[in-house]
């Protein structure tokens, strides 16, 4: 035995016990769990100093000696306990910064799962220890020996996954980058709806065999909405997943675009979640990206999005000789992105022989024309998936199958005959099925079924009752062209606001709150998280269809052209209210209670310009913003600070710098760094002396910076032909927009649109020549 090594763990527990203490008393809400922590600790540290000890003790370790494993296994139970040991005080080492440590002192490193987990690990370390004292050459049987070889086994696999994880925190804010949005809650909705027996017709026959071939290193699943294309996609992946677990050499990623979620239409963030993904099984992807990360200015608001080639240079380096990686991408046709994202994804299948490229889309919004893309159209008349499902409804529906066999039968022919491949519309002629009150009910109701998914949804708009109409419409509306996905209490909020509102309180508010639930019952669900969404992608085809405007529920027919005027209208609505007439809070505790008692106030904020920069301009848009750009001259700005206050998520920290923001921020920065074109020709005009090159925001960026940086070209135009100078350098990240032209040549190559822009007359070149 190597008595240095006992002692020096020792010492390493005294660390950790140090440190462990230390850290309590600056958090007071870790009591138990330190106590608990520190009795497994003390624990560990008496049983090394028996071990101790024993070492010392010349005799008795002669006789440990001729123990016929020691020198190996104790020698890996010592070496891996030191491992853990370190992995614990890195977890707890004082940071650097004052202000880190004050942030630190607030905030206690491990969770509860953590924490267990610890403990568990600590339980095993005691375990090999008392084992090897037990030890000695009288006693050592095989059956101890493999005992302490497997606790050696799984404390090297805790210790892996405590390296997994801390890269993964060390890694987070690069993976925030270019991943801001998680496909798992999509994910578990979609394969909710998969019912044993389906879909395997598609996973044993076209996705293995698409899997084993190298000619088509595409596939492209084609359907019409309501086929059941993205339940299909979650059954797969979880397959592959599944496959990829039990030792095969492939790596997956998936995503889903959808379209209550505006960030996952972007082509980046796409493929930014599928190298997240992959990193998983290949860390070192992240390298170049990292790379990079780093060369960035250090705040995320100025950090320039990263190039497409980059996310698929990572992926392609994720494929090896011997790991097949398969990519999967839901409702492709959902992305506004969507020919720069199948461009993409087709480009990374033709680059490599070890990638596969999985898409589903609309059979009528694909522009793949590839050789090397397999595509399928789904039909129902080509599978038994929709016999599979109707019959496990009828086995399963606590009312449908307390029904007669013959009934039953008849029920089952008469949907098969009409279902035209249409999963959505069987499941919900058999949820109309399910909820009549007698046989005979039912009976009448099969033989009026509706014969079209859209007669489907006719009826069910039909149900709601006129009292109702205008709620539930507005409603429809935000959940067809909402960016973000919203949650019951923000769309409760924003459904009793119209133009005519000055003032939000409790007495207009919908009672009780998930009546909204209720009155559109079947075309909008709540998801696991809280979310509002309509109930399948088809309610949204349907209420923007052609059909529906000449029918007799032509109240609720949805007009995609004018949808982000209408959003924008709502959202300053809002933003205008008396709530809000305050202005920025000088209280740090009150801007976070303000956005919680107003759940709307962060998606207006956040997305008001958003909508206003995808829409046309009439007479009546740019006075409206100029009102609601008035209430600056109010006390703390007015309604403006507030929204200001909201933009910029103000907190206690940061308050009295954020004012500071506020008061010194012209709204032409803002305006020029959402890109509302005629916003900013507005401000432009009715201001003729503005300063162009006015400092704005938190950093002090000019609005030509910051028009550059989000890529509002035609914005950077109006301002250098208005005066603005592209050479005062951003003080976030050093550079101007003049670095911003260098740059494309090696990276950043998306701000080759300036080039033309810079190369155009402007004053700021007359001032250079002077």
């Amino acid at each position: 035995m190597d008595p240095v090594s006992i002692t020096s763990l020792v010492i390493e527990v005294s660390h950790v016990l140090s440190s462990l203490i230390r850290y309590a008393k600056t958090v007071q809400t870790a009591k138990s769990e330190v106590r608990k922590l520190s009795e497994e600790l003390f624990a560990l540290k008496g049983i090394l100093e028996h071990l101790s000890a024993q070492a010392h003790d010349v005799p008795k370790c002669e006789e440990l000696e001729t123990s016929p494993f020691d020198r190996d296994v104790l020698a890996r139970v010592l070496h891996t306990t030191n491992e853990f040991l370190q992995s614990l005080l890195l977890d707890l080492q004082t940071a650097e910064t004052k202000f880190k440590r004050l942030k630190q002192t607030l905030k206690w490193p491990f969770t509860q799962t953590h924490v267990s987990e610890h403990l568990v690990r600590l339980e095993r370390v005691k375990s090999w220890l008392i084992l090897v004292l037990m030890a000695d050459h009288n006693s050592v049987d095989r059956e101890m020996q493999h005992e302490i070889r497997d606790l050696t086994n799984t404390l090297k696999e805790d210790l892996q996954i405590r390296v997994q994880e801390r890269n993964q925190f060390a890694n987070r804010e690069l993976l925030r980058w270019i991943a801001p949005v998680n496909p798992e809650s999509s994910h578990l909705r979609a394969s909710k709806r998969h019912r044993n027996g389906t879909g395997r017709w598609f996973i044993d026959g076209h996705l293995k065999t698409f899997l084993d071939q190298d000619e088509n290193r595409a596939f492209l699943l084609l359907g019409k909405s309501g086929t059941g294309k993205t339940t299909l996609f979650a059954q797969a992946a979880d397959e592959l997943t599944y496959m990829a677990s039990q030792g095969q050499s492939m790596c997956l990623a998936y995503f889903y675009c959808t379209i209550s979620d505006f960030a996952s239409q972007d082509a980046r963030n796409v493929l930014g979640s599928l190298v997240a993904q992959l990193t998983g099984t290949v860390p070192s992807i992240l390298d170049e990206i990292r790379s990079v990360y780093n060369k960035g200015p250090k705040n995320q608001t100025h950090r320039f999005p990263i190039e497409l080639s980059v996310l698929e240079a990572a992926i392609l380096k994720s494929a090896s000789e011997k790991t097949k990686v398969v990519l999967m991408v839901d409702a492709i046709n959902e992305s506004h992105d969507m020919q720069l994202l199948e461009a993409s994804l087709v480009r990374l299948a033709n680059l490599s022989t070890n990638i596969r490229v999985l898409i589903t889309t609309t059979s009528t919004m694909s522009s793949i024309k590839h050789h090397k893309a397999y595509v399928l159209n789904i039909s129902g008349k080509s599978r038994g998936d929709i016999d599979t499902f109707i019959k496990y409804r009828l086995e399963t529906d606590n009312t449908l199958r307390n029904l007669a066999p013959d009934f039953q039968a008849e029920i089952e022919y008469t949907l098969l005959r009409n279902a035209d491949g249409s999963f959505r519309w069987v499941q919900l002629s058999l949820d109309n099925l399910s909820t009549q009150r007698s046989v005979r009910a039912m009976r009448q109701a099969l033989r009026n079924l509706p014969g079209t998914l859209r007669e489907t949804y006719a009826n069910m708009l039909e149900r709601i009752a006129p009292d109702d109409w205008k709620v539930a419409h507005e409603a429809l509306f935000w959940l067809s062209f909402t960016k973000q996905p919203l949650t019951l209490r923000s769309l409760n909020e924003i459904v009793v606001t119209d133009e005519t509102s000055k003032t939000l309180d409790e007495d207009m508010m919908l009672v009780p709150p998930h009546i909204l639930l209720e009155i559109c019952q079947g075309l909008i669900t709540e998801d696991q998280d809280g979310y509002l969404n309509l109930a399948h992608a088809s309610v949204k085809d349907f209420l923007t269809s052609d059909w529906i405007r000449s029918s007799r529920v032509q109240y609720f027919a949805l007009d995609p052209a004018t949808a982000d005027q209408k959003a924008m209208h709502s959202c300053l609505t809002y933003l205008c209210l008396d709530n809000f007439s305050r202005g920025y809070l000088t209280c740090p505790e009150n801007p976070p209670k303000v956005r919680e008692a107003h759940p709307f106030m962060t998606y207006a904020a956040n997305f008001w310009p958003q909508h206003g920069a995808a829409c046309d301009f009439g007479d009546v848009e740019p006075d409206m913003i100029h009102k609601f750009f008035a209430t600056r001259s109010l006390p703390g700005r007015g309604n403006y600070g507030m929204w200001m206050q909201t933009l910029l998520r103000t907190t206690a920290g940061s308050n009295t710098n954020d004012a500071v923001a506020i008061d010194g921020t012209h709204p032409l920065y803002y305006a020029a760094s959402f890109g509302m074109v005629p916003v900013v020709k507005s401000i432009l005009a009715s201001e003729p002396d503005i300063d162009v090159n006015a400092p704005g925001g938190r950093i002090g960026a000019t609005p030509v910076w910051i028009a550059s940086l989000r890529f509002n070209f035609e914005v950077v135009d109006i301002l250098l032909r208005a005066g603005a100078d592209p050479s005062i350098r951003d003080p976030g990240s050093g550079l101007n927009v003049l670095d911003l032209l260098r740059m494309v040549p090696t990276r950043h190559r998306n701000y080759h649109g300036l080039r033309p822009i810079l190369d155009s007359p402007a004053p700021w070149k007359d001032q250079l020549k002077k």
